[in-house]
């Protein structure tokens, strides 16, 4: 064969691996374009206390043999809930995608459910991505993938963070408490080692945070009480309560106090009304007295000048009768 024909089979083969390699690294090229793992969000914002759906979906144009992938979040703002599939497992900030998958799947969605718990912006990441293809083998490294969810104010929730009530003990804060007060200066007793309270909060669903350590230590101890509404805003109420070095009176020793005050108060007035009316009736029984005296004898002379004059022509009459008798019989 000559020399020429042979350099005509060598190109003829040539151009065909290169075709055949072309159409491979085209197809493998295009394989690795097609497989992805995308996140969707099911909303761009969610209000407080509700629910959003973040799907996470691996596809491929061949079957997978392999999936894994991580996600993370912000813990403080959103809670994780619920998944679709046992194979997303985690929580505290990061979800873990791991599984093996049977031939033929080259589609496969996992639906994560999150809970919003305070007002921001958190931000999903996906990332350290791989896919297996069934096939080849290959352990594809993909690019992750992030999103933002806003956590808004649910305006059909209360969003009042007041307090209705607040009691302390030892106290009467609860007196004079206002609502729309925020700072309150109280004084307990030595006796009191541990700071008791109670509230009440405007809205009903509000949530109540207080210190763990409520222990009074002497002198000025400052605590704060955190209202958060429904709506998911706050209010902070402050408590400066000193502990005196001795005990408080109580309310009924205050009223005793009183009681017995008023009651000292009155006896006195009482003696003193009573000495004046003595002093008045000592001013007047001087003349008093002996006008009742020249009364009481000139009645007493008037009755004996009455016998007087009823007696006396009595016994004129009988000397008159007795005296011509007795001379008659001389």
């Amino acid at each position: 064969m000559s020399k020429k024909k042979i350099s005509i089979i060598c190109a003829v083969v040539l151009f065909v691996c290169a075709v055949a390699g072309g159409f491979a690294w085209s197809g493998m090229k295009a394989t690795a374009m097609e497989t992805q793992m995308t996140m969707d969000l099911s909303a761009s914002t969610v209000d407080r206390d509700e629910e959003i759906q973040v799907t996470v979906t691996a596809a491929s144009g061949m079957s997978m043999s392999y999936v894994d992938a991580f996600l993370s979040y912000d813990p403080t703002l959103l809670e994780f809930v619920d998944t679709s599939d046992d194979m997303a497992t985690g929580g505290e900030g990061t979800i873990h995608i791991m599984e093996n998958l049977d031939y033929g799947i080259s589609e496969k969605s996992y639906v994560l459910t999150f809970k919003a718990l305070e007002l921001g912006t958190c931000e999903f990441s996906l990332y350290d991505v791989y896919i297996e293809e069934f096939d080849t083998l290959d352990m594809l490294n993909l690019p992750g993938q992030s999103a933002a969810v806003e956590i808004v104010m649910n305006e059909q929730v209360s969003d009042d963070a007041r307090l209705k009530e607040l009691m302390v003990a030892d106290t009467d804060v609860d007196k004079i408490f206002d609502p729309d007060t925020f700072t309150y200066d109280l004084e307990v007793s030595q006796s009191m080692g541990i700071l008791i309270f109670s509230t009440v909060p405007m809205a009903e669903d509000s949530t109540i945070l207080a210190p763990e350590d409520l222990t009074l230590a002497p002198g000025l101890n400052v605590f704060e009480i955190q209202v958060t509404a429904p709506a998911g805003n706050t209010q902070t109420y402050t408590l400066n309560v000193t502990r005196l070095d001795y005990e408080k009176e109580t309310e009924a020793e205050t009223e005793t106090e009183t009681e017995s005050e008023t009651e000292t108060e009155t006896l006195l007035e009482s003696e003193t009304v009573t000495e004046t009316e003595s002093e008045d009736l000592m001013e007047s029984e001087p003349e008093t007295i002996p006008e009742e005296s020249e009364t009481v004898s000139e009645s007493v002379s008037e009755e004996t000048a009455t016998e007087e004059t009823v007696e006396a022509p009595v016994v004129t009459e009988e000397l008159q009768e007795v005296v011509p008798e007795a001379a008659v019989e001389e």
